[in-house]
C-alpha cells in the first residue's frame, strides 16, 4: 500500500456510493432501497477494508495478494502485446503468460498460474485491476461492489417472497460478520458467493417467476460456468436442489388435495430424475467431475490443509483417525463433517483474533438451531420442511455443502472461507422454520 492508494480510496469509494445513490433514486419508491441498500454496502465495504487491511498489514501475504501480484502486470501485457491480453482473458490461451515477456512478481506464487480456478480469478482481477489504478484496496472495493449487486438481487427476491421478515433476512444476506470479511475481497470465495446468489436469483425468476428474458439466462449461464470453472462441485448439490424446491413449488400450486397426493410421487420423480441426468451428464462429460477425480481432489485438500496445520501451527481438526473417502466413510462421518462445518471452530479450539470471530458467529447459529429444537410446535416441524419450496432448497443446500466442506478442509482457516455461500441460506432455513412454526403456534 503506497501514498498513492490514500489518494485512489476515497476517490473510488465517492464513485460508488455516487452509483450506490443512483440506484437507491431510480428506486425511491421501494423502501427496501431506502431502508436497507446504502446501509447494506457500508457493512460490504466494512468487511472489505477490514479483509484488506489484515491481509496487508497483519498476514502479510495469502492468496489474495498473491492474485493481486499475478494481476498487476497484465496491465503491461495490454500495453506490449493486446491480442494475447484477450485471448488469455477470454480463456483462448489457458496458461498465465509468463513467457511472453511480462515480469511476474517475485511475490506471486507460482501455483495460482495453473488451474482453470485460480486462472478465472486472476481473468477477473486482471479486467478489473485496469479500472483499479492497480490498487489492492480499490481492487478488492470492485470484488465487493460487484458481488453485493448479485447479493441483493437475491436478498430483494426473498423479501418480495416474505416482506415481513425484511429484518431478519437483511441479516442473514447483508449482515453476517464472516460472509462480510472473507466474500469482500480478490479471490475465489467473493466470486462463488456472488455466483451462487445470481444463480439462485436467475433460477427463481426464470422458473419459478417465469419471467424468460434474456439477460436473465445470460446471467444465469455466466453464473454456471464461472461456478463450474472455479468449485465445480457446488453444481453438484446446487442444481438437484433448485430442481427439487420447483418440484414442491409447482406441486403446490395443484389446488386439488387429491390430485396433488397423486401427482407428488409424480413430479418428485422427474425432478430426482432430472436431477440425477443433470449429475451424471456433468460427470461423464467433464473428468475432473468424475467421482474417482472428485475422491482425489478431496484427499489433496486433505493432505494439503493438514500440512497447512502442522507447519504454521494452529487451527487444524479431525473427524477420526479411521475416516476415509469410501461412501461408507462418507456416510459414516458426515454428521460430524456438518456440525464442524456450521457451528464450528467451538470455543476451545480458538487460537486467534479471527477464529474468535468465526466462533462467536458460530455459537449464535448454534444457539438459534437448539431454538428450533425446543420449539413447542416442533411437532410440526415435517409438514413446515416439506410445504415451503425455498425451505425445500436451503435443507440440502445446507447440510450437503456442509459435509462436504468439513470432510475435505481439515483446517479451520480454509474451512471459514469455503462455507460463506453456506451461511446466508443455512440462517434463511432457521428464519422460515421459526416463522413457519411461530405462525403455526398464533
Amino acid at each position: 500500500m503506497s501514498i498513492f492508494d490514500v489518494f485512489l480510496i476515497p476517490l473510488y469509494l465517492g464513485i460508488f456510493y455516487f452509483f450506490a445513490r443512483r440506484t437507491v433514486s431510480a428506486n425511491y419508491r421501494d423502501p427496501l432501497y431506502r431502508v436497507y441498500y446504502i446501509k447494506g454496502l457500508n457493512y460490504k465495504f466494512a468487511g472489505t477494508f477490514g479483509f484488506a487491511f489484515i491481509y496487508l498489514f497483519y498476514y502479510k501475504g495469502g492468496d489474495t495478494l498473491e492474485y493481486y501480484y499475478a494481476a498487476s502486470p497484465m496491465i503491461k501485457l495490454l500495453m506490449l502485446d493486446p491480442i494475447w491480453f484477450f485471448k488469455f482473458i477470454f480463456g483462448i490461451y489457458n496458461h498465465y503468460p509468463e513467457y511472453l515477456g511480462v515480469d511476474l512478481s517475485a511475490n506471486a506464487g507460482m501455483y495460482l498460474t495453473h488451474g482453470a480456478a485460480t486462472l478465472t480469478v486472476i481473468r477477473i482481477a486482471s479486467v478489473l485491476n485496469l479500472l483499479s489504478c492497480n490498487s489492492f484496496v480499490v481492487l478488492c472495493l470492485f470484488f465487493a461492489f460487484i458481488c453485493y449487486h448479485f447479493v441483493w438481487r437475491a436478498f430483494k427476491l426473498l423479501v418480495s417472497l416474505y416482506p415481513v421478515l425484511h429484518k431478519q433476512l437483511a441479516f442473514a444476506f447483508l449482515m453476517i460478520p464472516s460472509v462480510l470479511f472473507w466474500g469482500s475481497g480478490v479471490g475465489k470465495d467473493t466470486v462463488m458467493l456472488g455466483a451462487i446468489m445470481l444463480i439462485f436469483y436467475c433460477y427463481y425468476t426464470l422458473f419459478i417467476k417465469k419471467e424468460f428474458r434474456l439477460k436473465y439466462l445470460l446471467l444465469f449461464v455466466t453464473a454456471i460456468y464461472t461456478t463450474a470453472l472455479i468449485r465445480g462441485f457446488i453444481l453438484f448439490t446446487i442444481i438437484p436442489c433448485l430442481m427439487l424446491m420447483t418440484v414442491v413449488y409447482y406441486q403446490k400450486q395443484i389446488k386439488s388435495s387429491m390430485l396433488r397426493f397423486l401427482v407428488a410421487p409424480i413430479i418428485l420423480s422427474a425432478g430426482m430424475g432430472a436431477s440425477f441426468f443433470f449429475v451424471k451428464s456433468l460427470g461423464d462429460s467433464v473428468d475432473t467431475y468424475k467421482m474417482d477425480s472428485l475422491q482425489k481432489k478431496a484427499e489433496g485438500f486433505r493432505s494439503w490443509h493438514s500440512t497447512l496445520n502442522k507447519v504454521e501451527g494452529g487451527s487444524g481438526y479431525t473427524i477420526g483417525e479411521d475416516f476415509s473417502y469410501t461412501t461408507a466413510g462418507v456416510v459414516a462421518h458426515a454428521p460430524i463433517a456438518a456440525a464442524i462445518a456450521l457451528f464450528g471452530p467451538f470455543p476451545w479450539q480458538i487460537r486467534n483474533a479471527v477464529m474468535l470471530l468465526s466462533g462467536l458467529e458460530s455459537l449464535a447459529f448454534l444457539y438459534f438451531t437448539v431454538k428450533i429444537i425446543f420449539n413447542r410446535r416442533i411437532y410440526k416441524l415435517f409438514n413446515v420442511l416439506s410445504s415451503d419450496p425455498i425451505i425445500v432448497f436451503c435443507i440440502p443446500f445446507t447440510l450437503i455443502l456442509a459435509v462436504a466442506i468439513g470432510l475435505t478442509s481439515f483446517n479451520y482457516g480454509a474451512l471459514v472461507r469455503y462455507k460463506i455461500p453456506v451461511l446466508p441460506f443455512f440462517a434463511l432455513s432457521i428464519i422460515l422454520i421459526n416463522y413457519h412454526l411461530d405462525k403455526k403456534s398464533a
